[in-house]
């Protein structure tokens, strides 16, 4: 079977107990406004363009079979442009470049498999992250189904908004689930995503592995007291849960939006200083939550 991935990072040390591999597959059905992987939204190969890396050579203009690419400025016309990948094959320089790349099951246990020893002196293990894994469910519950039976620790790092039985399928061979929770109101989560959080929170409640939730704390959106109590108190409801961590906002997916044709709509937020993460602190200590609460 083959998957659509679009990254593999070794010695991951923040998706999961000790030095993980982080595969990170193409696809997700939401579309949050903060996202710091747009690259991972389409569940299709793209092309994007880095246009500081562009050495104007023409290459590109030249072989595009759907004179996508201006032959002044060598932008790409997103309208017009099909991912092909003709233009990405013959740049020099990599300014035109292919985003996503299909691999076989096999050829992904190997790469995940180089590193068992790290995994055994650290307690660590393969965390599948994306995109959304349950886009591609089948391929996500045979890889980790294999690692599983090579004693390697699997996680799944998810958003959760997917039909039930594609995201049983998917978490299935998991010893550890990270679970995203976006806001808890519904319809201030489908301002922020695209979509309500029914279906997720419907999904949380099935979790029968271990879960970790995480929230990504976006300033002025979704970090309110309120909505941090109520998070709280979800998760510390579900029998699995060991805890919740927060992600405080930071912009370093904003470059990445003019490689594929977006725009980024949170260019003037400001991420959190230390001050306000030490203000985060001090609430979180101060207060008698029912669950473990981490800021990362």
């Amino acid at each position: 079977m083959i998957g659509t991935i679009f990254d593999i990072q070794k010695y991951s040390l923040h998706d999961g107990p000790g030095i993980r591999t982080l595969v990170f597959m193409k696809g997700c059905p939401l579309r949050c406004i903060w996202c710091s992987n747009p690259e991972s939204q389409s569940g299709e190969c793209q092309v994007g363009y880095t246009l500081k890396n562009c050495i104007k050579c023409g290459r590109c203009a030249e072989i595009c079979p759907e004179q996508a690419i201006d032959k002044e400025d060598f932008h790409i016309d997103w309208e017009k442009c099909v991912s092909c990948g003709s233009c990405a094959a013959c740049c020099p320089v990599q300014a035109k470049k292919k985003i996503g790349y299909g691999i076989s099951e096999e050829d992904l246990l190997d790469k995940i498999r180089e590193d068992r020893l790290f995994y055994r002196n650290s307690g660590g293990g393969a965390t599948i992250g994306g995109g959304e894994p349950a886009v591609q469910s089948q391929f996500v519950n045979r890889v980790l189904k294999r690692c599983r039976k090579d004693s390697i620790h699997t996680c799944i790092e998810t958003c959760a908004y997917a039909e039930e039985d594609k995201f049983q399928e998917t978490i299935e061979y998991a010893d550890l689930v990270l679970f995203d929770l976006k806001h808890m109101d519904s319809r201030i989560h489908k301002k922020l995503t695209g979509a309500g959080n029914e279906l997720i929170l419907k999904n949380a409640h099935n979790i029968k592995q271990d879960v970790v939730f995480r929230v990504p704390l976006i300033p002025g959106l979704n970090d309110s007291r309120e909505n941090l109590e109520e998070t709280f108190s979800f998760a510390a409801g579900l029998e699995n849960a060991k805890g919740v961590e927060l992600l405080p906002y930071h912009n370093l997916g904003e470059s990445k939006y003019p490689w594929i044709g977006k725009d980024y709509q949170l260019k003037t937020l400001e991420k959190y200083s230390e001050e306000q993460k030490e203000e985060l602190r001090q609430w979180i200590a101060g207060e008698n939550f029912p669950i473990g609460i981490k800021l990362l």
